[in-house]
Formats: C-alpha cells, sequence, structure tokens
C-alpha cells in the first residue's frame, strides 16, 4: 500500500516551505513582481502559537510574518476549506500584523506597509479569477480610496482568469499536484515538499497532525453545532491535557482550533481546572 503523500496544501508542509527565506523571497517575488523585493527575513510573533509539538522539537510555529528590505511586511497563508467567514480572518490577521510590527512608543502614523495573502484551494469569490486584491475604496465613487497601506491578495488555485507570472502559475500548479511545470521554482518546490514526505520525522510529524485533526472532528470541534460547543472545547482541553501538553499551549491551541479569543479560552480552561479540582476555589 503506498504512503499517503502531503501535498503543498498541507498545513506543515506550507509552513515547513515558508521557514526558508529563500522560498519566502520566491513565493513573494511571483506574486507581486512589480514591488522588486531583492531581500525578506521572517519575524516570529511574541506570542506564536506553538501546537502540535513533535518529539524533540519545541512545536510549529504559527503566524510568521515576513518582511522585505523596504519594511513592508507580509502574512501568507493556505486555506484549504471554503468556511464562511473569510473576511474577519483576513481583518484578523491584518491587525495582528499592526500589533506586532508597531514598534514601542511609535503610533498610527508610523504603521508600515503590509500585504495578507491568502493562497485558496478554492475560489473564494466565485469570478474564476486567479487573484483578487482588495482596499478600500468610497461605496459611490470607486474612484475614491481610501489610503490605509493595507492589501489584501486572494490567490485562487483553480482559477483560469488574469495575467499572472509564471512563477506564481507554477506555484499554483504545485498547489493542484501538476508535476509536469519545468519552471525551476517549481521544480524546487516539488523537489523540497518530496524530501518533506521522505524524512522520517516530519513524516511522523505529518502523520501525528493527521490523527490529532481526525480527534478534533471526533470531538465534533469542526463541524458541531452551536449547541454544546462548550462541552466539545472542553473535552478538547481534557484530550491536550491527557497528551501532557502545557496550560499556555493548551489554551493556545483552543483559541486556534475553536477561533475564538485567548481570553475566552483561558476561561474554558479554568472551567476544567475547577471542575477537576472538585469546584474548590
Amino acid at each position: 500500500m503506498a504512503q499517503e503523500y502531503f501535498d503543498f496544501t498541507n498545513d506543515l508542509i506550507f509552513r515547513w516551505v515558508m521557514e526558508r527565506e529563500e522560498n519566502c523571497l520566491a513565493i513573494l517575488r511571483a506574486i507581486l513582481p512589480e514591488l522588486k523585493i531583492t531581500a525578506v527575513k521572517r519575524r516570529e510573533n511574541e506570542h506564536p502559537v506553538n501546537y502540535l509539538a513533535f518529539d524533540d522539537e519545541r512545536g510549529v510555529r504559527f503566524d510568521a510574518i515576513i518582511e522585505d528590505d523596504q519594511e513592508r511586511f507580509y502574512d501568507v497563508e493556505m486555506q484549504v476549506a471554503n468556511q464562511p467567514g473569510l473576511g474577519k480572518r483576513v481583518r484578523y490577521y491584518q491587525a495582528q500584523i499592526d500589533q506586532e510590527t508597531l514598534k514601542k512608543g511609535e503610533d498610527y502614523d508610523d504603521l508600515r506597509e503590509s500585504y495578507v495573502i491568502f493562497f485558496c484551494a478554492f475560489d473564494p469569490c466565485g469570478q474564476d479569477r486567479r487573484l483578487y486584491q482588495f482596499h478600500y475604496y468610497e461605496d459611490n465613487d470607486r474612484q475614491l480610496r481610501l489610503s490605509t497601506n493595507s492589501h489584501v491578495i486572494l490567490i485562487n488555485a483553480l482559477g483560469t482568469k488574469d495575467q499572472i507570472t509564471p512563477e506564481l502559475a507554477a506555484v499554483l500548479d504545485v498547489m493542484n499536484r501538476r508535476r509536469d511545470n519545468q519552471n525551476p521554482l517549481a521544480v524546487s518546490l516539488v523537489k523540497e515538499i518530496d524530501d518533506y514526505n521522505r524524512d522520517k520525522k516530519r513524516r511522523r510529524a505529518l502523520m501525528n497532525l493527521k490523527m490529532r485533526l481526525k480527534d478534533e472532528r471526533r470531538l465534533g470541534l469542526s463541524e458541531g453545532r452551536a449547541e454544546g460547543r462548550d462541552e466539545m472545547a472542553l473535552g478538547l482541553i481534557h484530550a491536550l491535557q491527557a497528551q501532557g501538553m502545557p496550560q499556555k499551549q493548551i489554551v493556545e491551541a483552543l483559541a486556534l482550533a475553536r477561533k475564538i479569543s485567548l481570553a475566552e479560552a483561558q476561561r474554558y480552561y479554568e472551567q476544567v481546572a475547577q471542575a477537576d479540582s472538585g469546584g474548590e476555589h
């Protein structure tokens, strides 16, 4: 029986690829050739989410921000499921960039130019375009644009319309598991992803992630109805406690899985702690 192949849309694979600055640079230049980016560096968030740690590694870091040579900031994400609330997710990531990159003592006038970029394995807007860009416009006068210095780009891996760079087309072919694109970027990404699939330690991490997501679905966290959500959240806390995960990581994992605030996740954790102690304060 052939081993399961984990591709570019897999959350861990995508993050491993993007951990390499040369990949970040190549992909950003493919999306935004007009910016003429010459160098990038990854800036880890002050409060990264360490979720699904494996073996002796410190865990998977989510939401690293990329900074280019002109002090522009980028958050690049992979979106596989076409879930409701994509606009709110964009808004959240934009707020995270601003929070993490505004230096102490600076005010809003010092906000840098930023880009939130989602690679989507579906058409997020239903117009068959390969790339959608969004800014703030006045409702009655589309020529009037509010200068926020922020940009949103949604990339549709299934699209057929719009002119894009050969390099971005190569990335989309990799997303779609097309292995015949001989563009150097496509060849490099396919080789790297193949290597991750062959590496025993990384493959173990991929399988662990798959199993934990399966457990989450079993608990009803992914598709649960509004009724019983509290029980689902508490069930996830107990499951992560059983795996020996520390409190801080459990709270962060719950917030990520349920798309709730850290404060709300902390309240759930305290409910479990109080119940386990017999209701004592």
